[in-house]
């Protein structure tokens, strides 16, 4: 009797992919030097073992479930794959919920330090890409009791630097805010793939600050870590980084659990959930909404309310569902228009960028999603995506990559109707645009619907003109206007 039985999970992957064992074995061995594992060196024999049963050490699960999600174009996770999970420096899955305040900040400083070194290639510690029940379940149940598990012992704990007094922590704690509030701009207005370094720097600081902070001060350092790391979330997502990006998101959740804001929480499972939809996992988007839904009990901000509401007709219109496609776009209207009236109360911080253009983008996308299944909707994307376009134009060079996301929804949902002159004209500004940012995510997103236009469109020999651009033409192009970062948020006081 054989020892261990063939990997049938593996093997059916493997051969849908079309690749060949020497191909898998050089994209394994490319990938984990990138992520400076030089000891893997794989061959077409240890493939073979692979496809015979045999469980690969560690960092070789990820870097398969990384392949093959790039291959098919959704989330492939090990348990697809029939591969166990390998042991995690830095607890990197969820079942291990909930985590004390110390481990939250511990792990947070991990996390960064280990982004930090490995830079665009991502944080080595990132396990792979949770989806289904083993991203779902783990929060419901950490997230839905009544009362949060905190730790019995203070941030400062026996053993631990001398904590600084509150009264030297309020000002670093004001500079840390503002510089929050800086990041936020740069990131619409550049792109994340720029700064990202930056903020996951200043990110690690206030883990270490965590690490020290007076008690009273602790919960507002975990709501500025909170949104950070939803920040650097987003940025690593716009560099293509789709696990990292994932971690940091889990990390801003519990740092926005530890932190008592609700909204935040539920802003952050709604920023995971658009992440599921993108990955072809709508039905995991819309589980994950339903327990913020819920764990937020009814006390949310409307603008939070908006963004879950988005978000969930983005699920729907994925999902081909047009009835509930369109009440949920009615619902997060509602609740922009519900938020706009409450003149007296601004916005979070950390959404002042979820603005009506952000929202009209957003509902785009539902409804050019939905079009692939219900061709009317096209329409209704196009004319959201123009109103946003007009937002945008408005904010100026500080809304630039929203801008260019919405150039990108006109000439889709123009492709799709046959309007070959708006297609032009749209990716032509886009294009011009687009090198201006830094954002490998509206760079795919623009080069898939110009191959698009160019199959719908053969003879427009303007969009065969843009396609031939060399990627990297950012001569004559004007610099994006920065705002400064006060340098002593840099420095401990």
């Amino acid at each position: 009797m054989p020892d261990r039985l063939p990997n049938e999970l593996f093997a059916s992957w493997f051969l849908r992919s079309g690749w060949s064992k020497g191909e898998v074995a050089r994209l394994v061995n490319r990938r984990a030097r990138d992520l400076g594992a030089a000891h893997v060196a794989t061959d077409t024999s240890r493939v073979r073992r692979w496809l015979d049963g045999e469980q690969p050490r560690d960092p070789i699960p990820r870097i398969l479930t990384e392949l093959f999600s790039e291959r098919f174009g959704c989330v492939v996770t090990l348990s697809d794959l029939g591969l166990r999970e390998p042991p995690s420096p830095i607890a990197g899955t969820l079942t291990d919920l909930p985590w004390s305040p110390e481990r939250t900040a511990e792990l947070l400083a991990d996390f960064c330090r280990s982004d930090l070194i490995l830079g665009r290639r991502g944080a080595g510690g990132a396990p792979p890409l949770a989806a289904g029940a083993a991203l779902v379940e783990p929060v419901k149940r950490w997230l839905l009791p009544a009362t949060a598990t905190r730790s019995a012992h203070p941030l400062g704990a026996s053993g631990a630097a001398p904590r600084p007094r509150a009264g030297r922590a309020a000002p670093l704690v004001e500079q840390l805010e503002e510089a929050a509030r800086t990041f936020r701009a740069w990131d619409a207005a550049a792109g994340g793939g720029i700064r990202r370094a930056a903020v996951v720097g200043q990110l690690y600081e206030v883990a270490e600050v965590l690490r020290q902070a007076p008690e009273s001060a602790a919960p507002r350092l975990f709501h500025i870590a909170a949104q950070l790391a939803l920040l650097a979330g987003e940025m690593a997502l716009d560099s293509g980084l789709q696990a990292t990006a994932q971690r940091y998101q889990i990390l801003a959740l519990h740092c926005a659990k530890e932190s008592a804001d609700r909204s935040l929480a539920v802003a952050i499972l709604a920023v995971m959930s658009r992440q599921l939809v993108e990955l072809n996992r709508a039905q995991d988007a819309l589980d994950l909404l339903a327990v913020g839904r819920t764990a937020g009990r009814g006390e949310l901000e409307p603008l939070v309310c908006s963004l879950v509401d988005a978000v969930e007709a983005r699920a729907h219109g994925a999902l081909g569902r047009a009835e509930r496609c369109r009440q949920a776009v009615g619902r997060a209207l509602s609740a922009h228009r519900d938020a706009q009236a409450h003149d007296g109360t601004p916005a979070p911080p950390w959404l002042a960028g979820y603005t009506a253009a952000t929202l009209h983008t957003e509902l785009g996308q539902a409804q050019r999603d939905l079009a692939d299944r219900v061709p009317a909707a096209a329409a209704d994307a196009v004319a959201r995506f123009e109103t946003a376009v007009l937002m945008y134009e408005r904010e100026g060079a500080a809304a630039l990559r929203g801008r260019v996301s919405a150039l990108i929804g006109v000439a889709d949902c123009r492709t799709l109707l046959g309007d070959a002159p708006a297609v032009v004209e749209a990716l032509r500004v886009a294009c011009s645009l687009a090198v201006r940012l830094r954002s490998r995510r509206c760079e795919e997103r623009l080069r898939a619907v110009l191959s698009r236009a160019l199959e719908r469109f053969p003879e427009e020999t303007a969009l065969v003109d843009l396609a031939e651009r060399p990627r990297n033409a950012t001569a004559g192009c004007a610099r994006v206007p920065m705002p400064a970062l006060p340098l002593q948020a840099f420095t401990r006081s």
